[in-house]
């Protein structure tokens, strides 16, 4: 997959993360070898059960949103709005400045992602309608990690 996707990572026991990239390409390799980012440091793919990609600028619902907000804003409407429904656990709480933790509140946010993802109802109805049955979408990609080590 290249260009804009939602992404997602599960462990054994549920949900663990949920992000965005414009660059599927670099991101979705990068990602289980902690290379620019976070989660494959903290989680090692050796544990992952699955991630599943969705290629949502593919979608016709999408035409209207690109062209009023961009792609790249679409992209951080979709990722705010997912995390605020699944509620990730790595999604689930920042750092603060002085090193402790707190809790997200994604109703509260005044993101780019979150006034974003007000305005893109329909393309969020069509991303949830492919997140619930990955399988039968040809934008969707799902990857099982266990699976690619085994074959090595």
């Amino acid at each position: 997959m290249t260009g804009h996707v939602v992404y997602a990572v599960w462990l054994n026991w549920g949900l663990l993360y949920v992000g965005q990239t414009s660059n599927a390409e670099r991101r979705l390799r990068d990602l289980s070898v902690g290379e620019s980012h976070h989660l494959g440091n903290t989680f090692p793919p050796e544990i992952w059960k699955r991630v599943v990609v969705i290629a949502w600028p593919q979608l016709a619902e999408a035409e209207i949103p690109i062209r009023t907000f961009g792609h790249n804003e679409v992209g951080l409407g979709l990722e705010h709005r997912l995390q605020a429904v699944l509620h990730p656990l790595a999604n689930a709480s920042r750092r603060t400045v002085e090193g402790n933790w707190r809790s997200v509140d994604w109703d509260k946010s005044r993101s780019v992602g979150a006034r974003t993802g007000k305005e893109i109802d329909e393309l969020f109805a069509a991303v949830q309608k492919i997140w619930s049955d990955a399988s039968n979408s040809s934008l969707c990609r799902v990857v099982h990690p266990a699976d690619l080590l085994e074959s090595e």
